[in-house]
């Protein structure tokens, strides 16, 4: 997740079948060439006895433009000596602004007028090209300009697009520098990167939890020490008190090397938007931080998304620092498709992946539809598996509750939403009358929902 800089190579390539082109300065020369004809048929009606000195003078200008440009054209025809790189962070996350660099030489015997582009990807959003930059010889010069990624995945650039404009400015020549680059589009993984310097209990502080102390409660064995006030009787080993004549008890931590499964729904359900983000990209970025949470207690973390384009999308559970990595390798270009969430069938194939008993994740948008797959799949992987249901709650539907009732249109969805919420609620409740652990939260408080229920989980031991 370390920013990385990739520099184009430094030669410069004539754009093969691109001749060069009149420059809009030679364009409007022979704009007022063409109105100095006006000139002359005007002489003809006012001034007889001068217009054939005009026209002379007319056709002299157009020989003298033709000659000039023919010369320009032949001095500029070829570009010598210009070099290009660019720099931009290997690794980008989505939605986050980053700034990426042009750097331009002139090795060259003669200045340079450049218009300077980037080939940009279809993932990426740029503003402020093309510049402009003048080159005398032997100079640089460095364009900056801000970039956006919109969408995951690998994205690549092609070459820095220059065009040079001739000696005397009448025509560009279009110029290649440098070559692709790929780079990848990760989610939102900053606020991963702001956790890893910090503990367990720092890293929950930072997304706006408390971690309850619970000193020595947990269920794996860790050390014994000397008794301290407010240790439970179960605590005390009597033998090695009475070894050591003093009262000694037993330290357990909260047990570890337990696996949690997020079973992704990438259906076409999940392509809903709340503000820039779709409720898929929400969801990636709150199975990233709540894994690492997860990671980072020592557990091991696994994926298996259901319902998406393309191949991928499985990881079995991996533990230790390199989990995120690997976690986040496996996702940045997995995208949500257009194909109907079968929760039965993710259902199943989770349970022939996996027999060891997990916490399995299901994170989804439900909807009162869903009811009856969605309670049968609960219903099998609760056999085996402690199940998890987080749901994205759609923030429009609850501004529709706030919005003031004036018109009937009004008033109709308001009877909507309600009917929605109350559907949706229903489905809930009986999703935790299976003693299913239920999250109902909006897309951009998932994480913390979902770090903050794993974390009780932890502490109470089910996990």
């Amino acid at each position: 997740m370390s920013e990385s800089v990739a520099l184009g190579e430094d030669r410069a390539a004539i754009a093969p079948g691109a001749a060069a082109r009149p420059s809009p300065r030679l364009v409007v020369l022979l704009g007022y060439w063409c109105l100095a004809a006006l000139a002359i048929t005007a002489a003809r009606l006012w001034l007889p006895d001068a217009a054939p000195a005009i026209a002379t003078l007319w056709w002299a200008a157009g020989a003298l433009l033709l000659a000039a440009a023919l010369l320009d054209w032949t001095t500029g025809r070829r570009v010598r000596g210009l070099q290009g790189l660019r720099q931009v962070p290997g690794n980008l996350a989505l939605g986050v602004h980053n700034r990426a660099r042009l750097t331009l030489r002139n090795d060259g015997p003669r200045p340079l007028l450049l218009e300077v582009g980037d080939q940009l990807p279809v993932q990426l959003r740029a503003r402020e090209l093309p510049r402009r930059a003048h080159l005398t010889p032997g100079q640089q010069v460095q364009i900056d300009y801000p970039l956006v990624p919109q969408r995951r995945g690998l994205a690549r650039f092609g070459s820095i697009e220059a065009r040079v404009g001739s000696p005397w400015g009448l025509w560009q020549k279009k110029v290649w520098l440098g070559s692709a680059q790929d780079v990848k589009v990760y989610p939102n993984f900053l606020g991963i990167s702001s956790l890893q310097a910090l503990s367990t209990e720092q890293s929950l502080r930072h997304l706006g939890l408390h971690q309850q102390q619970r000193r020595g409660e947990g269920m794996d064995f860790r050390q014994l020490r000397e008794y301290r006030r407010g240790d439970s009787q179960r605590q005390v080993d009597w033998r090695a008190s009475a070894r050591m004549r003093k009262l000694i008890s037993r330290e357990y931590q909260d047990e570890r090397d337990q696996e949690i499964v997020y079973l992704l729904d990438c259906g076409r359900r999940m392509r809903a938007k709340d503000g820039e983000l779709s409720h898929f990209d929400h969801a990636l970025n709150a199975v990233l931080l709540s894994a690492y949470v997860a990671i980072k207690q020592g557990d091991a973390v696994g994926l298996h998304a259901f319902a998406h384009d393309g191949d991928g999308g499985h990881l079995p559970p991996v533990k230790g620092e390199g989990g995120i990595n690997l976690l986040l390798n496996g996702v940045y270009d997995l995208h949500s498709g257009t194909a109907h969430s079968d929760f039965s069938g993710a259902a199943q194939q989770l349970l022939a992946a996996h027999n060891r008993r997990a916490l399995v994740i299901l994170v989804t948008n439900l909807r009162d539809e869903d009811s009856d797959e969605l309670l049968a799949a609960v219903q099998l992987l609760s056999q085996r598996h402690l199940v998890m249901v987080a749901s994205l709650r759609e923030t429009a539907v609850d501004a529709l509750q706030r919005r003031p009732v004036s018109t009937f249109g009004d008033a109709l969805q308001l009877g909507a939403a309600e009917d929605f919420l109350q559907r949706r609620a229903r489905l809930l409740q009986q999703l935790r009358a299976r003693n299913v652990i239920v999250v109902d939260a909006p897309p951009e408080q998932l994480h913390m929902a979902l770090v903050e229920n794993y974390w009780r989980l932890k502490r109470s031991g089910q996990i």
